[in-house]
């Protein structure tokens, strides 16, 4: 359970960005940095009708030690009042889940609900991932936050 504290975090604010209703759309392609030495990180802006949440993007880390766990979050704000409305675990284990999970962030304090998704492609737990998945995974992940894939979205692998 997290506890992000943002002002941000509303009811409404919330159903909105997570609903038809934001219009959420990607920006360009996935960029990638590199955090540390293992940990590759992906950023995919995303535009929405709610300038109060901007900026707005989704993120991706990908960890070359454990590729097959990779991470994501459809990210609100900026700075302190930021917020992850929705993160992805793949093939992470937190009690009570063996594995993949989605966490969804609850207005009024930033406590977090979790839940097993349906709408995640499977990747296997093995040393190395086939082109696509991620891309897959990412796609998989935007639509259940209602984000549209932009005409100009641009993947390159990790």
């Amino acid at each position: 359970m997290s506890r992000q504290v943002s002002h941000l975090i509303t009811a409404a604010n919330l159903g909105a960005l997570l609903s038809p209703l934001a219009e959420a759309v990607t920006v360009g392609g996935v960029t990638w940095t590199t955090r540390n030495h293992v940990v590759r990180e992906g950023l995919v802006r995303v535009n929405t009708a709610i300038p109060a949440l901007a900026p707005c993007r989704l993120r991706m880390t990908v960890n070359k030690m454990k590729p097959s766990e990779p991470a994501l979050q459809y990210l609100a704000g900026d700075g302190r009042t930021g917020f992850s409305a929705r993160r992805l675990c793949m093939n992470t284990p937190h009690t009570p889940f063996p594995g993949t999970h989605k966490h969804r962030v609850e207005p009024g304090g930033g406590d977090e609900g979790a839940y097993e998704p349906a709408d995640i492609p499977a990747v296997p737990l093995q040393p190395r991932v086939a082109p696509g998945i991620y891309r897959a995974i990412l796609e998989a992940f935007a639509a259940e936050c209602f984000i549209m894939i932009g005409d100009d979205f641009a993947w390159v692998e990790p």
